[in-house]
């Protein structure tokens, strides 16, 4: 301890995606099967006595469960289930959300929880603005997602551009390219069609890097040189809602002449 400062080697979890779950299917939610790495930001400094990994449902700090206990070794691969998570919490319904993390035991003696009963981080404030910080992790309930199912006739309807390059109400048509990708009818005919990856395992979504024109006269009215775009900022803001038929992306602008215009949202709706 340091001027009553207490170090700790924070936890860090990173999901495991390859034949294993991201998020928990209501199509199947026994069936679900999760995994995950657990490990130290700090691969150098000191390590804690033992880790207890635990789990709380929906923020509810006063009902944490314990998934594996005294945990020594680092990394270590933890799985969880449906069955499981059934068994710690009752029924299972979309929206639901499981949060992990880990209660930390120092070397001589004292625990510092992922979950304070207060409230706020558990190993301080700032902790997860640190590059690649992960100290906790969420398994959430979503819709299952059917690429057929979720298009319908492939008309969406914008409820809200921030760009304001489409406008609200405007009807948008968004094809099938194949069972996890589609193009966006673009908001110019001189601009190429938005590519969308969708990833079923979790519902997000993802535009790589795309030029849409090289020639930005079409839209702006100047010379803005190239116009390349890509979703941007949190993951969590670009998805899928299967439950409701809607789709939400982060979208940013970037111009050769001008950089980096920022991202902002548009949410569409299919009608």
């Amino acid at each position: 301890m340091l001027d009553g400062i207490v170090y700790l080697n924070q936890p860090d979890f990173k999901k495991v995606s390859e034949n294993f779950d991201l998020a928990i299917s209501d199509l199947n939610i026994p069936g679900f099967k999760g995994k995950f790495t657990l490990d130290l930001y700090f691969d150098n400094d000191e390590k804690p006595k033992y880790l207890d990994v635990v789990v709380i449902k929906n923020g509810n700090l006063q009902n944490q469960k314990t998934i594996k206990a005294q945990v020594s070794s680092f990394p270590v691969d933890v799985e969880i289930t449906g069955p499981q998570l059934i068994e710690l919490f009752g029924p299972i319904v979309v929206g639901d959300n499981f949060d992990i993390g880990a209660n930390y035991t120092t070397n001589d003696g004292k625990t510092y929880l992922a979950f304070p009963p207060g409230g706020g981080p558990g190993y301080g404030p700032g902790v997860s603005a640190q590059p690649g910080a992960t100290p906790t992790t969420r398994y959430s309930c979503i819709c299952g997602f059917d690429l057929d199912n979720f298009l319908g006739n492939g008309t969406f309807v914008v409820v809200e551009d921030k760009w304001a390059d489409y406008q609200p109400g405007q009807e948008v048509q968004i094809k099938k390219l194949n069972a996890t990708q589609v193009s966006m009818e673009s908001p110019d005919p001189g601009f190429k069609d938005y590519i969308i990856d969708i990833n079923p395992k979790d519902n997000s979504a993802k535009m790589a890097s795309q030029t849409t024109a090289t020639d930005g006269l079409f839209w702006y009215g100047a010379d803005v040189g190239s116009v390349t775009l890509s979703t941007a900022g949190s993951p969590a803001l670009s998805f899928v809602n299967p439950c409701n038929n809607e789709l939400q992306l982060n979208i940013q602008f970037l111009l050769s002449k001008y950089g980096n215009q920022g991202a902002f949202l548009i949410k569409l709706k299919r009608k």
